[in-house]
Order: structure tokens, then sequence, then C-alpha cells
């Protein structure tokens, strides 16, 4: 086997491995409460995939997700990791809805193409000062991101309360959006669908596209494969990592734009469960592969989704899939090690053979 195919291997194998094994460690803590893991499993992924709703319903929890684990992965592309993208996506969301209240009287053709790219702007207008810091005083922006995480929940909680409150909502939330700014709808039976799951498809092509088939992309990877050599090659090596931590905000807004006006139509407080986070361990699971990124927001999304079914069933809390996720972490930094033994085991095959 060459070389290239040996990487390309190894490269869909790891994950598979570490989300084998974050399930495995899963399956014995499931088993150590006193109860089935077989069951548990089958009941979750049937709650997430048995029916049409439920399929929509993971789809549905799926997109955001995606979105949030592009932008990851567009950071991560130049060697920076932006962990920010809640906060942006918060900004983004909030960011959507605000023409989508006020201007009045556009078509939606539009109308949505608007607020989405209020999101963006907003998402990416979120991420300037994060990126100031870390670009021009060195300041870590994981502590930056985290904080900022913080900073925009408490905000967009004081703004949906208090300036920005809708008149007659019951809970806390903003007034609806107008209709012409309402994600039309490609599914409404049993449950709804939005054009959402378009967007992001189109989003993944554009950015396969911009990250393998052109110079720009080229040089961002430079950047991220080696800050130094690329600097030496003269590739502004300062512009690309503000571009690509400006662009990551910019897909954390779509995220929460994309979600609200597909679903809600007005801004909730406390809307996101943290998709944001959930982004995250998927980008870094898949290298920041688009397809890839889609694959594991379903497998996100479909764990957010059964795990009510799975607690109704036999009786495992839904914090597992906290459990799932936090072990995925781990294992994800692991990886150099699973894959050294994933190719050890490779050679040792070949040489048998």
């Amino acid at each position: 086997m060459n070389k290239g195919k040996k990487e390309m291997m190894a490269n869909v194998l790891t994950p598979l491995v570490i989300i084998c094994m974050a399930f495995l460690f899963a399956s014995v803590l499931i088993l150590s409460a006193g109860f089935n893991p077989v069951a548990a499993f089958y009941h979750l992924f049937a709650g997430a995939f048995g029916t049409k709703a439920s399929l929509i319903n993971t789809i549905n929890k799926a997109v955001p997700i995606a979105f949030a684990g592009f932008a990851v992965a567009l950071s991560k592309k130049a060697g920076i990791f932006n962990i920010g993208i809640e906060g942006q996506l918060i900004f983004g969301a909030f960011g959507s809805v605000l023409p989508g209240i006020f201007l009045k009287g556009l078509p939606a053709v539009i109308h949505i193409p608007v607020c989405l790219l209020s999101g963006m702007l907003f998402g990416a207008a979120y991420a300037l000062l994060p990126t100031l810091l870390f670009v021009k005083r060195g300041t870590n922006l994981m502590v930056m991101g985290i904080m900022m995480n913080n900073i925009a929940s408490l905000v967009i909680t004081y703004l949906i309360v208090g300036p920005f409150a809708g008149k007659n909502a019951t809970v806390s939330s903003t007034e609806m959006v107008e209709e012409s700014a309402f994600l039309p709808y490609i599914i409404t039976k049993p449950n709804k669908l939005s054009i959402g799951i378009l967007i992001v498809f189109a989003v993944a092509f554009l950015m396969w596209l911009f990250i393998n088939k052109t110079s720009i992309g080229y040089e961002l990877k430079m950047c991220g494969a080696n800050r130094q050599a690329a600097r030496y090659s003269g590739i502004k090596v300062t512009f690309y990592m503000t571009a690509a931590l400006l662009l990551s905000g910019a897909l954390g807004g779509l995220a929460g734009g994309v979600e609200i006006l597909g679903n809600y139509h007005r801004m909730y407080d406390s809307f996101s469960p943290g998709y944001g986070f959930d982004g995250i361990p998927i980008a870094l699971l898949t290298g920041g592969n688009p397809i890839g990124v889609i694959a594991g927001a379903l497998l996100f999304g479909a764990l957010r989704v059964g795990a009510m079914k799975m607690q109704t069933q036999v009786g495992v809390s839904t914090e597992i899939i906290t459990v799932i996720q936090g072990t995925l972490v781990v294992l994800i930094a692991c990886e150099s090690l699973i894959r050294f033994q994933l190719s050890r085991a490779g050679r040792r095959k070949e040489e048998k053979a």
C-alpha cells in the first residue's frame, strides 16, 4: 500500500476508533450503573433515526453544530484554535434578529440574506477583540474565548430581558421577526425542516473549494503547518491568522442566524444548549474535512435527540451524552498515539503478508 493510501486509511480509521472507544467507555459506565448498554444505545439511535419525525429533529439539531464545526475547522487550518464560537453564535443570532424585526416591507429574497449577513457581521465583530489582542499582544486566545463566551451569554440575556424584550412574550425573548425573514421550509410534515440544511451543504462545498483549490487557501494551510516557514516564504502570517479568526466568527454568527430564522423566528434567552462547544470536538475529530464535519454533526445531533428516549425506555440518564462528548475530547488529545498504534498494526500486517 502506497503512502497516500495509508494516510487516507489513517484519516478514516482514527476517528472511527476514537468514536468506538468513547462508546465503549460509556458502555462500561452504563453497565456499572446496572443498565444494559446495548438496549441503551439501541433506544438512543432509535430515538434519533427511528421515525421520519425523529430524523428531521436530528437534522435540525445537526445544522447549527455543523456550522460551528466549520468555524472551528477554518481557524484550525490556520494553526489557531477558536474556542469562542458559542459566544459568536449567540451574538450572530441576535444580529440576525434585529433586521428581521426592524426592517419591514422587504421581499423574502432580500430580507433573508440581509438577516443572515447581519448575523455573520455580528459574529465576526464579536471575534474582533480577542483576535486583535491575540495578534497584536499575544494574549492567550483560549482564555479570551472562554471569557467572551460567558460575556456574550450575559449581555444577550440583558438585551432580551431589557431593551429588546418582546411585548407579549410569555418567556424571555425578543419580538417575532417579520414573516419575510423566515427561512423557507423544504419539509413541513411531520416536523418542519428549513433550507438551513441546504445552506450547510453549500458552505461545506465552498469551504472545501476555498481550502483545497485556491492559492489563498493553500497559504492559509501553510500558516497552520509551519508558521515560521510560511513567514520566511513571504506569506503574511498575521493577515491570515486575523482573517481566519474573523471568518470563523462569521461562520459562528451564521450558525446562530440559521437556527433562529429557521426554527424559532425570535431570539430566546439560552436558545443554544452548547452548539458552539459541540463543533469543537467534531472539527478536531475530522481534521477539518467539511464532509466529515457534517457526518460528525449528525452524530452529535443524534446524541442530543435520542438521549431522552434512552432515558425513558432504559433509565440511563441523558448526562451520559456529556460523558461521551467529554471522552471524545480526551481521546482526540491522544490522537497521535492512536494513529501510531494503527500505523504499527498496519506494518505488522504487511510484514506477515
